[in-house]
């Protein structure tokens, strides 16, 4: 029998009159990588604080590396490690990224020797090794979520817990990362975490899907999958059933059309913005047209908050023309910011006042007033479900549902452009689907313009255009459909592949220089260049059995990675 690292029974933890988990039982074997998943509220982040001894609870039986809570707690915590969710809320932001790391090994007493190794193979591994001697507060979200996982890392703690360790991180880190976290566990780290990627719930070895503080699976990812099946998909059908939505898709009937407006809403022309010494955008150029939901994509750090700063006005460009709504950023900023929205990356509502009164704070800003603003207040709360809960503090709301409201928010004095960066990072599917609705409705009732950030590369499939940007430049423009046709002319169909075992597999036919990767249970190889009959062969004199299952559709994260590994300067 395999070893527990992990034991709770009957577990139940309730806030006032709010039960957030109720009494929930679960195993964690040494040695793998456990994924608890559910939609936004479902009691998730509950449980891993309880579980790293940061969180008291009300009832049930919890034991963690052989040690009965909550006696045992303080015993554990030399022997494991917790990332909280949010972006950065476990780092120090005046310090630099290597005082960071140093004052976590500090923490737990490592040596120097060691703890200087282990940061240079962390470092590399998530590509922060360039910025070591940066500032916390000048690293982008996504560099910051990677620098909490090498704080979380340092100690190489026999379990690591994590609460959406990747949310704002870009997909080729996000795929960086799990090679990391294979290999720690392959050394003896048992990992329990969650994640709003369902691809990344498919890489778990075992995974309990908790909806409303209750699990209603627990075991391997397979045994909810059918064969054609995502996870995503499941996901989606059991919120169905376990969870009847009350969100209903509408418009506000005092919003105008933009159709009368003419000429392109946003032109960017040779943008460029340094920071002393360094250039986080280099002659950045594209127009986005009236009533196009436009997706601007990059690794972390690639620039994209700058540009989006630099067109809204929060920071002044170095170099280069904008044009927005018809009118020039040099002279008429001020009026330009009366036809834009701006949802920033960060959280950008007040956590300590009431949903109500960052409504009117917003309706203030933008002179809203009688019928028209109590119409448009009443439609954000019906589409962020927040009718009924306006004294409700804004910090005691599920993440999804702050996230409708900043939309919200943004769309008060309904404007022509609307910037949303990274809206839907860390929130679930279900809301995301519903955040794009509105998003997607609004586009073509109404004609309203978006630019869009996201790492989540579903959502680019949404988007009427997506620019690509790395260091600062644009490396790829064109439709979704257009960007997967020109990686596939240069690298092959995508292949399919079934091995046993995978993490095998995966490193004999990397060796072989071929392209391929993990994805959930299967394996994905790019097929130009690649001789199947000799790598068959080779894999199996190696005791590694393979089934070629066909052609796989090639991704938006795949178009990504292609793009920020061809055009990546050291």
């Amino acid at each position: 029998m395999a070893t527990l690292a992990v034991e709770v029974t009957g577990l139940k933890k309730a806030y006032r009159k709010a039960e957030a988990v109720k009494g929930i039982s679960l195993t964690v074997e040494e040695g793998e990588i456990f994924g608890l998943i559910g939609p936004d509220g479902a009691g998730k982040s509950s449980v891993m604080k309880i579980l790293a001894g940061v969180l008291s609870y009300d009832q049930g039986k919890v034991k963690v590396l052989g040690r009965e809570y909550p006696k045992g707690a303080e015993g554990v915590k030399k022997d494991l490690a917790f990332m909280p969710q949010g972006i950065g809320l476990n780092l120090y932001m005046d310090l630099s990224v290597r005082e960071n790391i140093e004052f976590f090994a500090h923490l737990r007493s490592i040596p120097p020797s060691t703890r200087d190794k282990r940061a240079r193979r962390l470092l590399e591994a998530t590509g922060l090794a360039p910025f070591e001697e940066r500032l916390v507060r000048h690293l982008s979200g996504g560099m910051q979520q990677k620098l909490g996982l090498c704080c979380a890392l340092i100690s190489h703690p026999r379990l690591l817990i994590l609460d959406e360790p990747t949310t704002g991180v870009d997909p080729l880190s996000r795929r960086e990362f799990w090679d990391l976290l294979f290999d720690f566990v392959e050394e003896g780290m048992t990992v329990i975490m969650s994640t709003s990627y369902m691809d990344e719930a498919e890489r778990c070895h075992r995974i309990a899907f908790m909806i409303d503080g209750t699990i209603i699976f627990q075991g391997d990812p397979q045994g909810l999958t059918g064969p054609g099946d995502h996870l995503e998909q499941v996901f989606f059908r059991i919120l169905e059933r376990e969870r009847p939505q009350t969100f209903h898709l509408i418009l506000p009937a005092t919003l105008p059309s933009q159709r009368g407006n003419k000429g392109p809403a946003v032109v960017v022309e040779n943008l460029s913005k340094w920071f002393d010494s360094f250039k986080a955008v280099d002659s950045l150029s594209f127009t986005i047209e009236k009533g196009e939901i436009f997706g601007l994509l990059g690794p972390n750090g690639a620039g994209k908050t700058t540009a989006i700063k630099s067109m809204v006005g929060l920071l002044e460009p170095t170099e280069g023309e904008i044009t927005i709504a018809g009118l020039n950023r040099k002279t008429r900023l001020s009026t330009i910011k009366h036809h834009i929205g701006y949802m920033s990356q960060k959280f950008s509502l007040y956590r300590d006042l009431t949903v109500s009164e960052n409504m009117e704070l917003y309706a203030t800003l933008y002179g809203l007033t009688g019928g028209e603003l109590r119409e448009r207040r009443a439609w954000v709360l019906k589409i962020a479900d927040l009718a009924g809960q306006e004294k409700m503090l804004v910090r005691d709301i599920p993440l999804g549902v702050k996230q409708r409201l900043a939309l919200g928010c943004s769309l008060l004095h309904f404007p022509q452009v609307l910037f949303l960066d990274e809206p839907t990072s860390g929130v679930d599917p279900q809301v995301r689907k519903h955040f794009w609705e509105i998003i997607t409705l609004l586009s073509q009732e109404r004609d309203l313009t978006f630019l869009v950030t996201t790492h989540h590369l579903v959502e680019a499939e949404y988007c009427c255009r997506l620019a690509l940007m790395n260091q600062g430049r644009l490396v790829a423009l064109g439709s979704p459909q257009e960007l997967r046709e020109r990686v596939i002319a240069e690298k092959g169909e995508m292949l399919e592949l079934l091995a046993s075992p995978q993490r095998e597999a995966l490193k004999i036919i990397k060796s072989m220089g071929y392209q391929v990767y993990p994805l959930g249970r299967s394996l994905r190889l790019w097929s130009k260049g690649v001789s199947l009959d000799r790598m068959k062969e080779r894999l199996a004199r190696r005791g590694v059995a393979v089934e070629i299952k066909g052609e796989a559709q090639v991704s938006m994260e795949d178009v990504f990675i292609h793009f920020m590994e061809q055009n990546t300067h050291v």
